[in-house]
């Protein structure tokens, strides 16, 4: 499953809804850290001023990647960001959801990553619909990706 979802997120790293591209950003990094709730409702508190735990939090390099993006992408390898997965979230999401830890984490990487490319469901109605739409995409495609096998 990791295999294929990973494939799955390379291509939507170098689709229509970024402005990366593989002839000229060959390597792209994101590091994944997880962490415990304790440690998930300090950071959540010092970077976004909530003082509870969180599921995922995401920090970009960038403002943005999308299309549009006026942010300059240097050639070479693109560090995306950060994204922090609260274990302890993400297993009783697993478990609320009646679905495997690693279908979860996959899509908590998922939501982390378009937050790394500058979607964000905060911030409007109509981006909250643009993120969630894009989301439903991938997971989609994973989900279609591990039936072919």
């Amino acid at each position: 499953m990791l295999k294929d979802s990973l494939i799955v997120l390379s291509n939507f790293l170098y689709s229509k809804n970024t402005c990366l591209d593989k002839k000229v950003h060959e390597e792209i990094e994101v590091d994944l850290h997880f962490c415990g709730d304790s440690r998930m409702k300090q950071i959540n508190r010092e970077h976004r001023g909530k003082d509870k735990t969180t599921d995922v939090l995401s920090f970009p390099m960038y403002e943005s990647l999308r299309p549009d993006s006026t942010d300059f992408v240097l050639p070479g390898p693109v560090m995306l960001g950060d994204i922090i997965i609260s274990r302890n979230v993400a297993a009783k999401q697993a478990r609320d959801f009646d679905i495997e830890l690693e279908q979860e984490v996959i899509h908590l990487f998922c939501h982390g990553l378009l937050h790394l490319l500058g979607y964000d469901h905060e911030i409007s109605q109509e981006e909250e619909e643009i993120m969630e739409a894009l989301e439903k995409e991938i997971l989609m495609k994973i989900k279609k990706s591990r039936q072919k096998k």
